[in-house]
């Protein structure tokens, strides 16, 4: 593959995408080809059919590999946060003296630390929420410390670790394909990075990935993640109750749940939705149905709070807004009465693209574009630069 394309495999929890990409103008992209394939799905448990995800998968990669030109020998896949645990850890190494930091200086720091955990699972990336030299002050990223002089490097730092089953699973198969190099990076921290403003992530922030059947909460610092959980909740199982509560199949479900709005107040009695066949369905039903399953989510969001940041804490995390993307904002009103649930802002997050401005794309484009920051450091200059310890101007 050249150096400047990259080939991504994005898994929902309902669909995978395959693409290949290269960084274009203005902080765009050029695609070179991509397919979404529908498969079984995961949950909190695994894979639903582990075949039905290989067929996806193959389904995907085979159909942008027949209108592509080019060598594809390595592929960067998002690991779901459901496949995914973080732990992160305070950490500080010394030196005899005094010496100018350079990457070997981080990376000792990253190994030192990880040295000193145990966690099951294959740690596929880490990342800081920020680094000290200790002078009390806080250094968001590598490329800030990049050149001081220090006797000493604190960071606090995050390690990812996947499930060893999902691994392995994901790797069998793409192996199959003929990939030579498979690259893995957790989607959550991704789409984070890529969507949240440095700034906004140097305090804490929170993202609120709504999807199909897995959705995920996380508690974004500086460069990492504070810790996450994923819950069995999403659009799906909205169309589930639907599809029991008014006694309708699943395009039917989909059609009304998509037509929906849920933002605001109670509707009269009378008001209905119709079809073209003049099948008609009462709004207030629809919409009591479709805001328990928002309900749901807010819920398991308010027990998260609850078990971690109760205290002292709630005060200050009150104010932050929740940062929504997801499928989950194709329902109209969606976020807005998760706001009214919680009694906290939100704000939706999306991609800064054309055509791909909506947030059931977030996930494909933050892996992109962390697949391309990977790819420019695989290159000749940026290895000879850290070698020497350079700082970035």
């Amino acid at each position: 593959m050249a150096n400047e394309s990259v080939a991504v495999l994005d898994i929902r929890s309902y669909e995978v995408t395959f693409l290949i990409g290269s960084k274009g103008v203005n902080d765009t992209f050029v695609f070179y080809g991509s397919r979404s394939e529908p498969y079984e799905g995961y949950s909190s448990d695994g894979f639903f059919d582990g075949e039905s995800f290989r067929r996806a998968v193959i389904a995907a990669v085979t159909s942008v590999r027949q209108n592509y030109e080019g060598e594809i020998g390595e592929v960067f896949v998002g690991v779901p946060a459901a496949f995914v645990s973080v732990k992160s850890k305070g950490h500080t190494i010394s030196f005899p003296s005094k010496r100018k930091i350079s990457s070997q200086e981080v990376d000792a720091l990253y190994e030192s630390g990880f040295n000193e955990l145990l966690k099951e699972g294959k740690c596929i990336r880490r990342s800081d929420m920020y680094f000290s030299l200790g002078d009390n002050r806080k250094y968001f990223g590598e490329k800030e410390i990049r050149g001081s002089s220090s006797a000493s490097l604190q960071g606090a730092l995050c390690y990812y670790f996947a499930d060893e089953q999902f691994v392995n699973c994901t790797t069998a198969i793409l192996k199959e394909l003929s990939f030579e190099k498979i690259d893995f990076i957790p989607s959550s921290l991704a789409q984070a990075m890529y969507l949240l403003p440095q700034k906004v992530r140097e305090g804490y922030a929170f993202l609120l990935d709504i999807g199909f059947l897995s959705s995920t909460f996380s508690v974004v610092y500086g460069n990492g993640i504070v810790r996450e959980e994923s819950f069995d909740l999403g659009l799906g199982y909205i169309l589930a109750s639907l599809m029991q509560g008014l006694n309708i199949d699943y395009e039917k479900a989909e059609e009304i749940l998509y037509s929906a709005n849920v933002s605001g107040g109670t509707v009269s009695k009378d008001l209905q939705w119709m079809d073209v066949s003049g099948a008609a369905y009462s709004v207030r039903q629809i919409n009591e149905i479709v805001k328990c399953g928002f309900d749901d989510l807010c819920e398991a969001i308010e027990e998260f709070f609850a078990k971690y940041y109760r205290g002292k804490n709630a005060a200050m995390f009150q104010s932050k807004p929740i940062c929504i993307t997801g499928e989950g904002l194709n329902v109209s009103g969606g976020a807005e009465h998760i706001a009214g649930r919680l009694n906290r802002m939100t704000q939706v997050l999306y991609p800064d693209l054309p055509y791909y401005d909506k947030p059931v794309f977030s996930s494909r484009m933050a892996l992109l574009n962390a697949a391309l920051g990977e790819n420019k450091k695989h290159g000749l200059l940026y290895r000879i630069f850290n070698a020497f310890g350079g700082k970035k101007k």
